[in-house]
């Protein structure tokens, strides 16, 4: 078997394939799911994923429904035109229906265009809302916010 799986899956949000290399893929239709493991890379326009291990799940209609990376998750988001953000944790949850973006873990978020950042064991960014929520867990919570003087 090949060292390396490619796998072009299903039509993203912006109308772009969404393609994940991996190691290994276990795909479960009953199920809606797929599962990649080793050195997995994610990607979907210039949104990019990489993690240990990726679970993605679909909706009857195979658009995407939620999208799981555990280990050694490394990220650069689009939340807009106008609004990157580059960051790492343990773990990534991505709700498409609700927009919500969950880290858990060693997570760090940075926002591009403004070096704005935040650092906590759990951090939730909404892509609609733009709401963030940050909690420190067995360490403080550390925002770092542009000011005016």
């Amino acid at each position: 078997m090949k060292k390396l799986i490619i796998f072009l899956m299903l039509v993203f949000l912006h109308a772009d394939d969404l393609k994940i290399v991996s190691k290994t893929f276990n795909y479960y239709p009953d199920k809606f799911y797929s599962d990649f493991k080793g050195d997995v890379n994610a990607t979907t326009g210039i949104d990019n994923i990489l993690a240990d291990e990726i679970k993605v799940y679909l909706n009857k209609d195979k658009s995407l429904k939620e999208l799981v990376a555990l280990g050694k998750v490394k990220f650069i988001l689009n939340l807009d035109k106008n609004t990157t953000y580059k960051g790492y944790s343990d773990y990534l949850d991505y709700k498409v229906n609700s927009g919500d973006i969950i880290l858990k873990g060693n997570a760090f978020v940075k926002k591009l265009q403004t070096n704005e950042s935040v650092k906590g064991g759990y951090i939730k960014l909404n892509k609609f809302s733009k709401k963030a929520v940050v909690k420190g867990v067995n360490k403080p919570a550390v925002i770092i916010i542009k000011v005016k003087k």
